[in-house]
């Protein structure tokens, strides 16, 4: 699989559990509607982020981990608001520094994986 692909579909997984493990950790799984107003909320922030910070950029994959939890910085708040728009709820301060907090270190774990795993392959330009 392309790195690019790769970061992606990693990015997507660790998203998505991760958020999947909050709502199991306060026993609200079986509100399946909220849980993919979450889960596509911070998909879509991250989505808009992702192209200013670069973070699935095949060179920025393989050297620039650092990034990634900046770029979760910007995202996490935005997803928080997203969610509150669609649920019609408030944005928990608390809320967003759990996400932020939590989530930013799964995908930095996650990428910190992924770029050694790069670098030991050929680049695209190879």
């Amino acid at each position: 699989m392309p790195v690019r692909a790769a970061a992606i579909v990693g990015d997507v997984v660790v998203i998505s559990t991760l958020t999947i493990v909050g709502f199991a950790t306060h026993e609200t799984l079986g509100q399946t509607g909220r849980l993919l107003v979450t889960i596509g909320s911070f998909l879509v922030a991250w989505a808009f982020v992702v192209p200013w910070f670069r973070v699935v950029d095949e060179r920025t994959v393989r050297r620039s981990v650092w990034v990634v939890p900046l770029a979760w910085i910007a995202a996490a708040p935005l997803g928080a608001v997203v969610r509150g728009l669609v649920l019609g709820i408030e944005v928990s301060p608390i809320f967003v520094m759990v996400m932020t907090v939590v989530t930013g270190a799964g995908l930095t774990l996650w990428r910190l994986i992924l770029s050694q795993v790069a670098r030991r392959t050929p680049t695209s330009d190879d």
